[in-house]
């Protein structure tokens, strides 16, 4: 049985993750909230202690789901941002060579760190050319993880994840509907509608990360982690609301969002080659999506 830590498991990814993989694995916590127990760990923002952890606990692999995931915000405040994306990594990585352990490091990149790319389906060989500070330190956390394994010889594997959704996700787009839905029935969002994402339902995503640590390569490259389809804006926008209400409709102000991408559509050839395929379409992950949401209402 694999010991795993998984660093930020209050957020989204990471509390969908520590349930998930505490059906076949010994998973240990830490985030900075909750209560302290022999399975949790309360970090302090300041001075999180990640070399006391990782001796006390001795993790096999240790999985990094905190940090920031706001584009708009990191535009507004790029040292915070730079802080949680990319200190926190090197934090996390020299507490794992200072302290001897055995770890395997797993890091929860973007696929922001690509940009606009020219090509689609966008491969992990396509340029890398970020649109925000996001996206950017989201690339200096990979390096970081890459020049961990070469120099210092920690293993690490970073995921460059699309566009995650699911229940208890409060923030970005579908969450971002629901909420002008609840408002006033009016939805009205970025850009034309034309614009696609890979958009991967949290129960695949959790699935793609069981793959890749049974048989990913943690020798510091980068691996897509997606649904391998594309799905307009538009479309996924209007099957949210389908099941929020029959009569909602969505309309575009053309404006675009500054860091926004037009088409994502990950090439998952390498995931795959691990064993994984996804389960969920749009359809069924919006689903689910919206019976989570009206329960909020």
């Amino acid at each position: 049985m694999t010991r795993i830590l998984v660093v930020g498991a209050g957020g989204f990814i990471g509390s969908h993750l520590s349930t998930f993989l505490a059906a076949g694995h010994e998973v240990f916590t830490c985030s900075l909230s909750g209560q302290g127990t022999a399975r949790h760990r309360v970090l302090n923002p300041d001075a999180p202690d990640f070399v006391g952890i990782l001796s006390e606990l001795r993790p096999d692999v240790c999985i990094n789901c905190s940090g920031a995931a706001n584009v708009s915000a990191s535009f507004l405040s790029p040292l915070r941002d730079f802080d949680l994306n990319v200190a926190r990594v090197v934090q996390l990585l020299d507490a794992i060579r200072a302290s001897g352990v055995d770890t395997r490091f797993m890091h929860l990149s973007s696929a922001a760190v690509y940009g606009n790319p020219a090509v689609q389906p966008v491969a992990e060989s396509a340029i890398v050319a970020p649109l925000s500070p996001y996206g950017h330190h989201k690339r200096l956390a990979e390096l970081a993880c890459a020049e961990y394994t070469r120099l210092f010889s920690v293993p690490t594997l970073s995921l460059r994840i699309f566009s995650a959704y699911g229940p208890r996700l409060r923030k970005q787009i579908f969450w971002d509907i629901f909420q002008k839905w609840k408002a006033n029935g009016h939805v009205e969002l970025f850009g034309t509608g034309a614009e696609s994402r890979d958009f991967i339902f949290i129960a695949d995503l959790c699935r793609a990360i069981q793959c890749l640590l049974e048989a990913g390569t943690f020798d510091g490259r980068g691996v897509n982690v997606g649904s391998g389809r594309a799905v307009t804006i538009r479309d996924s926008a209007s099957l949210l609301l389908a099941n929020l209400s029959p009569t909602a409709e969505v309309h575009f102000s053309g404006n675009e969002r500054k860091g926004d991408p037009e088409q994502w559509r990950a090439d998952i050839a390498q995931l795959r080659s691990c064993g994984f395929e996804p389960e969920y379409d749009i359809s069924a992950g919006l689903k689910e999506t919206a019976q989570w949401l009206k329960e909020q209402a």
